[in-house]
């Protein structure tokens, strides 16, 4: 198993990717911690991980809390006695709209959770990965924070910054022995792309609509499961070389880290 005896932190675990990745991790010998803001999801992925005879620790709340994080981060090491990877998932989609027609309070949620979350998790699991001697931060970016999208600015901003965030922090711990890597996970079959199809083109604009359609229909949406395989190799040590990559799954597999 890849992961036998690693301690496993997963945010916005309750669903699509994060539920995904905390199950994989798992069936891969890991003990893990999920967080998100909904405990009964989180429990139904704790129940699914104990079936298979896995540990699982769950914490309900939100990664733009500092004490819910540090909470959070306090009750792994105590369960688990130290923590070795962080997968920074949870995300929200954020006001899709025009600029001019989004307000702040949604905006800055948005930026709360993808990227300050992101950030306060990073911050609060380094001491203990420092003093395990290494560990492993994957973050979930996103095509659009390299493209322009229409009415999607505040989501593209706040992966934007992920991208940016582990680049800076990959080179910040390298002498720590800590690697910080992206997935780009491109558009998948999960509950957020429901929710986006739902809101119809008179929210999203006729073209914007008919192309995430288009995905569903074409069978053009990535399945979570493959996303996970490759979370798992860049949690353990055969990604040990990679340090600051933002990639897709493709673009992994053309260095080797293949699913």
């Amino acid at each position: 198993m890849k992961l036998e005896n690693k301690s496993v932190i997963v945010t916005g675990a309750g669903r699509g990717l994060g539920c995904a990745m905390a199950l994989t991790m798992s069936r891969e010998g890991a003990g893990v911690t999920v967080m998100s803001r909904s405990l009964n999801e989180l429990e139904a992925v704790a129940g699914r991980i104990r079936e298979r005879g896995g540990t699982c620790l769950v914490s309900q709340g939100d990664v733009s809390s500092r004490d819910d994080v540090t909470r959070t981060v306090k009750q792994a090491v105590e369960r688990f006695f130290k923590v070795d990877v962080l997968v920074n998932n949870a995300a929200v989609i954020g006001p899709i709209r025009f600029l001019e027609d989004a307000n702040l309070k949604g905006w800055q949620k948005t930026i709360d959770i993808n990227l300050n979350g992101a950030f306060l998790c990073a911050r609060a699991v380094l001491p203990f990965m420092i003093q395990n001697g290494g560990g492993k931060i994957i973050n979930i970016s996103s095509g659009l924070g390299q493209m322009p999208f229409p009415r999607f600015c505040a989501y593209s901003v706040s992966k934007a910054g992920i991208i940016q965030l582990t680049r800076s922090l990959s080179e910040e711990l390298r002498p720590l022995n800590i690697q910080v890597n992206a997935i780009d996970p491109g558009v998948m079959d999960t509950g957020m792309q429901e929710q986006i199809r739902s809101l119809g083109p008179a929210v999203l604009g006729a073209s914007v609509y008919e192309r995430f359609m288009e995905f569903k229909n074409k069978d053009g949406l990535k399945d979570p499961d493959e996303v996970a395989s490759l979370a798992v190799i860049l949690a353990s040590p055969e990604a040990d070389p990679l340090n600051g990559y933002n990639g897709t799954l493709s673009e992994y597999a053309s260095l080797g880290y293949g699913t």
